[in-house]
């Protein structure tokens, strides 16, 4: 964006000359705005790109790379989530939108059609990588040593079935986990889960909501065997104060940190290992990177980047990103800087993938 001086000039005399003088210059510097916002439009000298919170320390972490490599300005990342991120990618094509929507869900149908809208056509999707999404819960409460996504669902639900008598649903009753299931402790439901602007609130609610209430017969029935019935009415969260959703992760962590009772559901990477947070074993399986890698663990996120295909070249450094983000040193097994940081690797097919997209960017 061009800034400009805010000045008022006084001048000693009205002569001809002098008005012919101010008339060019103030010509002169018309012209000059004009072009230099032209230029403004088509080029940038950084990289722009916004978008989940999750992904974000990883590009932040190539970005370094690529950054102390090329001698250029690291990218500017507004780590935003997923849902807010794409919502500026589609806003349009020019060089003050982003270049690049980072997330860890499928762009939605919806945000494709407001993409195309607003002239951004030729968009690649580039993954990097993947990362769990955990469910975590104080070192000093009463572990729950392993939850299934129908007892989630059980908890988090805005109706459930009759307990009593299963043929109706009713507002959900459970109000401690023994009520759920009684060899879990007799403490008190109390879930925090990202808010809709971060993508890891899809997970929430396709992963383990949807999921969990399939797996409950009788929900089928409840919904008059209709698909669209049973998805509004499996993934419509509680709203009696034990389902809670927030924004900020950092005050998150405080508030699972601080009850012992309470549970956080969040991606892996937004917790250090001294914060003193357990997870919790999903569907009998933990967290591990084995088990995220071998698609076992059922909650995972991949590291999406979202590029513009316009914006190659006119973009300084962009082309030189991608193909330091698809690089092995960056995402290759045991060896990548980012596993370092939380990331786990993909095959070496999904790799290669990942950098044939990135070839066949720049070879247009």
């Amino acid at each position: 964006m061009l800034r400009t001086d805010d000045r008022h000039y006084l001048f000693a005399d009205d002569s001809g000359e002098s008005q012919m003088l101010i008339r060019h210059s103030i010509l002169t510097s018309a012209l000059w705005m004009v072009a230099t916002t032209s230029m403004a439009a088509t080029e940038r000298d950084y990289i722009s790109m916004a978008g989940s919170t999750t992904v974000a320390p990883f590009a932040t972490a190539v970005g370094e790379r690529f950054s102390q490599t090329s001698h250029l300005r690291p990218p500017q990342i507004q780590a935003i989530g997923s849902g807010a991120g794409l919502k500026l990618f589609c806003s349009g094509a020019g060089a003050e939108t982003p270049d690049i929507a980072i997330a860890v869900r499928p762009i939605k149908p919806t945000e494709r059609e407001t993409c195309e809208k607003n002239g951004v056509k030729d968009i690649v999707e580039i993954n990097i990588g993947t990362i769990a999404t955990v469910v975590v819960q104080a070192g000093s409460g009463s572990k729950i040593a392993n939850l299934t996504r129908k007892n989630l669902f059980l908890a988090m639900a805005k109706e459930v079935p009759d307990p009593k008598n299963s043929a109706k649903l009713i507002p959900n009753p459970y109000k401690t986990w023994k009520d759920i299931d009684p060899t879990f402790p007799n403490t008190k439901i109390t879930i925090w889960a990202p808010a809709e602007m971060h993508g890891t609130h899809d997970i929430v609610i396709n992963q383990i909501m949807l999921a969990g209430c399939q797996q409950i017969d009788a929900m089928r029935t409840l919904t008059g065997n209709d698909p669209k019935t049973l998805v509004a009415t499996c993934t419509q969260p509680r709203e009696d104060g034990v389902y809670m959703e927030f924004k900020d992760y950092g005050a998150a962590i405080k508030e699972v940190q601080a009850n012992p009772t309470a549970l956080g559901i969040m991606a892996q990477n937004q917790f250090s290992q001294d914060a003193g947070l357990n997870p919790i074993a999903i569907d009998g399986y933990e967290p591990s990177a084995p088990s995220i890698a071998h698609s076992v663990y059922p909650l995972t996120e991949s590291l999406r980047f979202y590029v513009k295909k316009a914006h190659l070249s006119s973009v300084t450094g962009l082309q030189d990103y991608l193909a330091e983000l698809t690089s092995e040193a960056a995402i290759g097994t045991n060896r990548g800087y980012l596993s370092a940081i939380g990331m786990v690797t993909l095959p070496l097919a999904d790799r290669n993938l990942a950098r044939a997209s990135v070839a066949d960017l720049t070879a247009h």
